[in-house]
């Protein structure tokens, strides 16, 4: 539950509209190849938590494949990664919840995330409790979705052919613009890598990394292709609006009775799960930073009674709090800035993952080359955007920051 969790956020159920109004019908292709290089990257790291010995995360994984090095530069970065996503979910909630109660922004958020934090740190079965929760809400959503679209196919007289050639036909902005969602499609199915994370505390590490991988192509097959597909099949793509979302366009257009209310409590609800996922990330990943010198060792200190990394928890809380406060400051220059380096971080980090499979597990080779090749076409396809190719750039000088930073700063030797 904590890996679908991670491939059905809010952006899957918004974002899918940036995807379908550019792509139009033949986007499935595009969503069926992100979904393809995200089963890859899982079935890396599948094989690398058999191969790694011990519990290992994917961070454990790439250090034990690449090195402390490559360790240090892919660590921080997915921690960055997420401090930032946390405080993007952290406005939207807050801007979902403004308008219904009387208190300053700044507070509503604050409030927000102090709830969020002490779920994590009550307990890691407090954190996977919720986290459970969350993630049966979303499943329940997008099958009462799925389920409530075929009867619509099957009961009414719904012009399908038309919908998805009538407008432009299959591919109305030509094949460049399959390529180019491809990255936002990538951005929405991000997180599946926390279940390697979460695993590690868990009694089997690596039956539970491998359940979790076995199920992930179901999982987006079953959930993204299908309820994408019919969205394309039950409404015309050039109505879908970006930024509006195509799953309220389809129950608007079936006359289903509160609609708007449903969407607002599912979207609201994978926002709060990105939200859980993201202080339990990066407190984990700060914790293991440290445990290879990488971070401060102060982040080692463990709770006696609840075994958690409470002071990784409170800092990483903080540090997103401290973003969110930069998106009020300075909303277009600073924060943009911020938000602009995960596209770049989570290409390298996926990479990583994906060079030390290949090192360490040489067999059946095409799985990571085809890994490699999908990445390649993000790459091009972000680089042939305006809007995304200042990700690869600032992510390639932030990394190389990071790089520099290994090189220079003095590093803690481990425990």
């Amino acid at each position: 539950m904590i890996a679908l969790g991670g491939v059905i956020g809010a952006g899957y159920f918004i974002g899918a509209s940036a995807a379908l109004s550019l792509g139009g019908p033949a986007v499935l292709l595009s969503y069926a190849l992100a979904g393809t290089l995200v089963f890859l990257v899982n079935l890396m790291m599948r094989d690398l938590a058999l191969k790694v010995p011990g519990r290992a995360s994917f961070l454990r994984q790439i250090q034990y494949a690449l090195g402390n090095r490559a360790a240090f530069v892919a660590g921080w970065a997915y921690w960055l990664t997420w401090i930032i996503a946390i405080a993007v979910e952290v406005i939207a909630v807050a801007t979902m919840l403004a308008p219904y109660i009387p208190l300053p922004y700044a507070v509503l958020e604050i409030l927000i995330m102090a709830i969020m934090t002490g779920v994590n740190l009550m307990s890691v079965k407090g954190y996977g409790e919720f986290e459970y929760w969350f993630s049966a809400i979303k499943v329940l959503a997008i099958v009462c979705f799925i389920g409530i679209g075929v009867w619509a196919l099957l009961s009414r007289p719904i012009p399908v052919h038309d919908n998805l050639f009538a407008h432009g036909g299959l591919l109305p902005h030509g094949w460049l613009a399959l390529l180019a969602v491809i990255p936002t499609i990538l951005f929405s199915m991000g997180g599946s890598e926390i279940s390697t994370v979460a695993a590690v505390e868990s009694d089997n590490t690596e039956q539970n990394i491998v359940r979790a991988t076995r199920s992930i192509a179901l999982r987006i097959g079953g959930f993204y292709l299908v309820s994408i597909a019919l969205v394309l099949c039950l409404v015309p793509w050039s109505d879908v609006v970006s930024g509006y979302s195509p799953f309220l366009l389809v129950l608007h257009r079936l006359h289903v009775p509160f609609a708007d209310v449903a969407l607002a409590v599912v979207v609201m609800t994978a926002a709060l799960s990105s939200l859980n996922s993201g202080i339990y990330v990066t407190s984990r990943i700060l914790y293991e930073l440290a445990e290879s010198g990488s971070a401060p060792g102060s982040f080692l200190t463990v709770d006696a009674s609840t075994k958690l990394p409470r002071r990784a928890i409170l800092v990483s809380a903080f540090a997103s709090i401290l973003v969110a406060a930069v998106a009020v400051l300075s909303p277009t220059l600073i924060f943009g800035l911020l938000v602009s380096l995960t596209g770049g971080f989570m290409v390298f980090n996926n990479t990583m993952i994906v060079a030390g499979r290949l090192k360490l597990v040489p067999e059946s080779p095409w799985k990571a080359y085809a890994a490699l090749v999908l990445i390649g076409c993000t790459l091009i396809a972000m680089l042939i955007q305006p809007e995304t190719r200042s990700q690869i750039v600032l992510g390639a000088a932030a990394l190389l920051l990071i790089f520099l930073a290994e090189r220079f700063v003095p590093r803690r030797q481990p425990d």
